[in-house]
C-alpha cells in the first residue's frame, strides 16, 4: 500500500447521536493540536444534496419510482454530482439552512433507501478518498450511516488503510434536547411546550433510525461484539471497532474530547508500526 494512501476512521451511528458535532471537533483536534491534515467526508450531507437536487428536478420523493427514474438517467447523476461539490464549497450559514430541515432530513431516508442512490454516494466516496491521498490529506473521517463495509470495501481497492470504527448511540430524549439547545436541562424542568417540541423529536429520531435499520441497502446495524464505552469515560484498547454511548447530559466538549485524543492515540500507535 502506498505512502500516500490515508488513514480512515468512521463515525458511525444513530440519528442525533452527537456524532456529526464530534467528528467535527476531532477533526479540529487532530489539526490544530496533532499536527495531521485531515479530510472529513460527510456522507449525509451528500444524501441532503441529493433530495435537493432531486426536489429542484420536480421528483416526487415519495414515489420511489420516480426517485429510481431520476437516479437511473446519467445526466441527472452528473448534475447531481455537481451540485453536492457546489454545496461543499457553500459557506456553513448557507448550506446549514439549505440542507438541515426536518423536511430534508425525513426525504434524505427516503432517497437513502433506494439503492442507485447508494451506489452514487458510494461512488462520491471512493472519489473524495481517492482526491484525498492525492491532495495529500493524511486521514480521513467519514461521517455517515453503514459504514464498514464501505470501508472495507475501499481498503481492498486500496484506497485507504482503515483503521478504526466508531459507532454512536444515544437515548433519544436526551438527542432531542440536546439538539433543541435544551441539553442542561432536565426533561422533567422543561415547560410543557418545550416537552412537547422535544417529544416531538423524539418521533423523528427514532422514525429515521427505523428507517434506517430497516431499509433494503446498507442497513444501519450496530458491530457485532464491539466494545461499549459511555462518555465522557473515554474509549481504551486496541480494538478495531467501537460502540459509543452519547447518552449522559454533558458538554459538547466532554462528549467530544474523550474520543477526539482516543483517535489521535490510535493514529500515533498505527503510525509508530
Amino acid at each position: 500500500m502506498s505512502q500516500r494512501v490515508p488513514k480512515l476512521i468512521t463515525f458511525d451511528g444513530e440519528a442525533r447521536s452527537g456524532k456529526g458535532t464530534i467528528v467535527q471537533m476531532t477533526k479540529a483536534y487532530l489539526r490544530d493540536e496533532r499536527g495531521y491534515n485531515p479530510m472529513l467526508i460527510d456522507r449525509g450531507q451528500a444524501f441532503r444534496s441529493l433530495v435537493v437536487a432531486a426536489q429542484r428536478a420536480s421528483v416526487d420523493i415519495d414515489s420511489p419510482d420516480s426517485i429510481d427514474d431520476f437516479l437511473n438517467n446519467q445526466q441527472n447523476l452528473t448534475y447531481a454530482a455537481e451540485f453536492v461539490k457546489d454545496v461543499y464549497h457553500m459557506d456553513k450559514d448557507e448550506r446549514d439552512a439549505l440542507l438541515y430541515t426536518n423536511e430534508i432530513g425525513e426525504n434524505s431516508a427516503k432517497i437513502g433507501a433506494r439503492p442507485a442512490s447508494q451506489k452514487f454516494v458510494i461512488n462520491l466516496t471512493k472519489k473524495w478518498m481517492t482526491d484525498a491521498s492525492e491532495d495529500g490529506f493524511d486521514v480521513v473521517l467519514l461521517d455517515g450511516r453503514a459504514l464498514e463495509s464501505i470501508a472495507r470495501e475501499m481498503q481492498s481497492e486500496g484506497l485507504c488503510e482503515y483503521v478504526l470504527g466508531l459507532y454512536f448511540v444515544c437515548n433519544s430524549e436526551v438527542g432531542a434536547r440536546r439538539t433543541l439547545g435544551y441539553a442542561t436541562t432536565e426533561y422533567k424542568n422543561l415547560t410543557s411546550s418545550q416537552q412537547d417540541e422535544v417529544n416531538d423529536f423524539v418521533r423523528q429520531i427514532e422514525a429515521r433510525n427505523q428507517a434506517d435499520m430497516t431499509r433494503q441497502v446498507e442497513r444501519l446495524i450496530a458491530p457485532a461484539g464491539a466494545t461499549k464505552v459511555y462518555l465522557p469515560s473515554p474509549p481504551e484498547g486496541s480494538d478495531n471497532m467501537y460502540i459509543i454511548d452519547t447518552s449522559m447530559n454533558m458538554t459538547k466538549e466532554e462528549m467530544a474530547m474523550p474520543v477526539a485524543e482516543f483517535v489521535a492515540s490510535r493514529l500515533s500507535v498505527d503510525n509508530a508500526r
